[in-house]
């Protein structure tokens, strides 16, 4: 049996869950958590790019120079049909794809084997101001367990930015809000209660209104360390000058919230863009200083300690591109990219590759107005078969 187990660990995803139908053996050792993980452990790990707005290709791997195809529709033999083909990207862990469509139905696929799960949609959120949620997606290995998390926000305003009009949260994990956590074990949501994270005074007297603004800045969340991160700026009250960026996670084992400070001097300068990845297990913070063509990419060296973040490279783009915002960092060093290039009259936006080892940058797709590509690291599993 242990040989047997060896070349079922080293199959592909999709041949190990048809191997499920050869004997009961079989099934069970398939079936068994600690395989699931340990089968997971040893696929090749991508970096994979989501389109904001799904329509035909939803995601693709990474490979050395260009992005190859894995899946060409999300649900090939559905039997549900979409309400809207446009669908978000929530995040991706240990092989499970977490969507959400039109802000209200919330899909969890595996792309490997094609299986997919449609959430329950009474979650406590429902019905409240349900076009302003928060999602966050990621694995808790203790329970084996997929978990979906879901903030509201009940106020916000439009924005015009590049002829995009952008929809801006700005109470997103006010103290005494509403969290609806939804576990794929129990099939079922269940209702938090938001603490206070900023220890600062969020409610102006008996009015109850929020003195307290909180704006999302990377609408994807990434798992590092067994919990959800989301990259937030906050700042006491709508007309203050003064902003500053925290990074929100919650433990996926616990299920309790808790800030995390970024890099002190990042918080003394006017950060243009930013965006969070998971950098070789590390909590990696991705920065552009100000107008100009300099991107910081920063890294938290123990995890939890505020006091051990460290500049892990300093990237000049010099005159290659117009606009530039920082997505993340794939498996082999390189910075990706949602850039604008040079000389491009229509203002077209772009997915960029810039490899500081060679300092070139090289376009790998064409971006959607309206939309931002997003990436996240994937490797193949049997979960959800």
């Amino acid at each position: 049996m242990e040989i047997i187990e060896s070349i079922l660990l080293r199959s592909q995803a999709k041949s190990v869950v048809r191997f499920k139908c050869v004997c009961k053996s079989w099934l069970s050792l398939i079936s068994n958590p600690i395989f699931m993980k340990d089968h997971h452990k040893r696929q090749v790990t991508h970096t994979i790019q989501a389109v904001g707005r799904f329509g035909g290709m939803v995601c693709s791997s990474h490979s050395s120079k260009h992005f190859d195809q894995i899946s060409s529709n999300i649900f090939p033999n559905d039997k549900y049909k979409m309400e809207n083909p446009h669908m978000a990207f929530v995040g991706c862990d240990h092989g499970v794809v977490c969507l959400v469509d039109n802000f209200t139905h919330v899909y969890l696929w595996n792309p490997a084997i094609g299986n997919h799960k449609k959430l329950p949609e009474s979650h406590p959120l429902k019905g409240i101001c349900k076009s302003q949620t928060l999602f966050g997606f990621g694995y808790e290995p203790l329970t084996n367990d997929f978990k979906v998390v879901a903030a509201r926000s009940c106020e916000g305003n439009h924005i015009l930015l590049d002829d995009r009009k952008l929809w801006v949260f700005q109470k997103f994990f006010i103290r005494g809000e509403q969290i609806a956590v939804y576990s794929l074990k129990n099939n079922s949501w269940k209702s938090l209660v938001m603490p206070d994270l900023f220890s600062i005074d969020q409610h102006d007297g008996d009015k109850g209104d929020t003195k307290l603004f909180t704006s999302v800045c990377y609408m994807v969340s990434v798992v590092v360390s067994g919990s959800i991160h989301w990259l937030i700026s906050f700042e006491q009250r709508r007309s203050s000058s003064v902003e500053k960026l925290g990074i929100v996670a919650f433990d996926l084992s616990s299920e309790e919230f808790k800030l995390i400070t970024p890099p002190s001097t990042l918080n003394d300068k006017r950060i243009w863009n930013t965006s969070i990845c998971n950098l070789s297990g590390c909590l990696s913070l991705i920065t552009t200083p100000g107008p100009s063509s300099c991107i910081d990419i920063w890294v938290m060296k123990k995890y939890g300690m505020s006091d051990s973040w460290a500049k892990y490279i300093s990237v000049d783009l010099g005159n290659q591109l117009v606009k530039s915002f920082p997505l993340g960092v794939s498996q082999n060093g390189n910075l990706l990219l949602e850039s604008t290039s040079v000389g491009e009259l229509r203002k077209d936006r772009y997915t960029s590759i810039y490899d500081p080892k060679s300092k070139t940058i090289q376009h790998v797709g064409k971006g959607e107005r309206g939309s931002k590509p997003n990436f996240a690291t994937y490797a193949e599993s049997i979960f959800l078969s």
